[in-house]
């Protein structure tokens, strides 16, 4: 639509500037209270592993998601009841076993729903609504063997596919349920909300219209600990996209009244969004794809992140591993890399200057900054700043600077401080 005046056109552009500061400051600090910055500890890197019976990731995992472990309700209740005898938690033992003997909190995912347990025998299905006795049975019994020695999210992506059935209504009161139950038995237990796919406006939608829920007059928010996200972009979007979707979960998450904190419990890139195979990204994207993520995400409130995964996987553009499923790929060095970067400091912002491109993440240690560098393709050129003694690159060679020096930034990110 084309402006009739001058003065209409400086007020367009007033508030068109407006909006970028807005969308600035949403970069710099999150849209939530939930999102102020925290120290990072090892409970952010998290993993998704699905060899973890037989071997622990070889990197430092601070956090495991048992998604890909085969302990979905099916298969750790056999029968109806609470009977002891109609429950199995040897395997989920051995996974928990095996996640605490290296210092790593387990996250089991509670749902699907049994067959014997669907309200619609005639058409059962993993996606279907439980019968909720037969659901409280089940959550009352995962806790009450595991207590907090695990996280428990309630439900794998309702809003993808026919992974759920019934309507919102339904997943929040099967979201409240559980809740209770869990508090009941072990009140300082983290129960995480159902994790919502954000790559699609469709399932962006879905996610909104499940946080507008109330249960018992409580927004269904509030029944739970985190948020879980699986914050995949497009097959060819960046952790910048991802970024930006997360934001914009966090302001639907704010219209709705919910304070607890954002966890990334999915992510990787270059994804179809199918089971279809996808080419692996250039192994320099890889790196620094996995760099960048867990930087942006904690720039942006989110308090864990789980990777998927330890393992070959051929729907997944970027790669943990070789195809011996052992040995650590270069992404894992970028994985075991940023951890030295971030463990110990909060990632205060994260910002962009759209003349240079390049990103800027600002990190605090006890009053002393340091910076992490990077544009998304090409080069530019930034002077280090006041205080910078030393400059690390992603391969992890450290070499020296001072300040007003000018430094070479790729998309590989580059680490500068004291």
């Amino acid at each position: 639509m084309r402006l009739r005046a001058r003065r209409t056109f400086r007020s367009a552009r007033v508030i068109a500037l407006a909006a970028a500061m807005v969308m600035a400051l949403s970069v710099l600090f999150g849209t939530t209270a939930a999102s102020a910055s925290s120290t990072i500890t090892s409970r952010y890197f998290g993993m998704h592993a699905p060899g973890l019976a037989t071997a622990f990731p070889n990197a430092p995992v601070g956090a495991i998601n048992l998604t890909t472990n085969r302990v979905y309700w099916p298969l750790l209740q056999k029968a109806p009841g609470p009977d002891p005898a109609n429950f199995d938690f040897t395997a989920l033992h051995q996974l928990v076993d095996q996640s605490h003997a290296h210092g790593a909190q387990p996250l089991l995912v509670l749902g699907q729903t049994p067959d014997w347990a669907s309200k619609t025998p005639a058409t059962p299905g993993p996606g279907t609504v439980p019968n909720m006795p037969d659901w409280q049975t089940y959550v009352s019994a995962v806790v009450t063997e595991f207590g907090t020695t695990i996280d428990y999210q309630i439900w794998p992506e309702p809003n993808a596919g026919s992974n759920w059935q019934g309507t919102w209504a339904e997943l929040a009161q099967l979201v409240a349920v559980a809740s209770k139950t869990i508090h009941q038995v072990a009140p300082q237990a983290i129960v995480v909300s159902p994790a919502m796919v954000i790559r699609k406006p469709i399932q962006v939608k879905k996610f909104s219209k499940f946080f507008a829920q109330k249960v018992n007059g409580r927004p269904v928010g509030s029944y739970v600990d985190a948020v879980a996200l699986d914050a995949y972009p497009l097959m060819d979007g960046t952790p910048e996209d991802s970024a930006a979707q997360i934001r914009s979960a966090h302001t639907i998450l704010v219209r709705n009244k919910v304070t607890a904190p954002v966890w990334n419990v999915e992510i990787n890139y270059g994804v179809a969004g199918s089971a279809l195979p996808v080419t692996p990204l250039p192994v320099r994207t890889q790196a620094s794809y996995v760099m960048r993520n867990f930087l942006l995400d904690a720039a942006n409130g989110v308090r864990r992140v789980y990777w998927l995964g330890w393992a070959p996987f051929s729907t997944l553009g970027i790669q943990m591993v070789q195809n011996d499923g052992v040995t650590p790929a270069p992404a894992a060095a970028a994985y075991s890399l940023i951890q030295k970067w971030m463990l110990g400091r909060q990632v205060r912002s994260c910002t962009h200057d759209r003349k240079t491109r390049v990103w800027t993440c600002t990190l605090m240690q006890q009053r002393r900054a340091s910076w992490v560098y990077w544009v998304p393709s090409g080069k530019a050129h930034v002077r280090a700043p006041k205080g910078a003694r030393r400059v690390q690159a992603m391969s992890g060679v450290v070499q020296g600077t001072q300040a007003g020096k000018w430094l070479t930034v790729t998309n590989a990110p580059i680490w500068v401080r004291h």
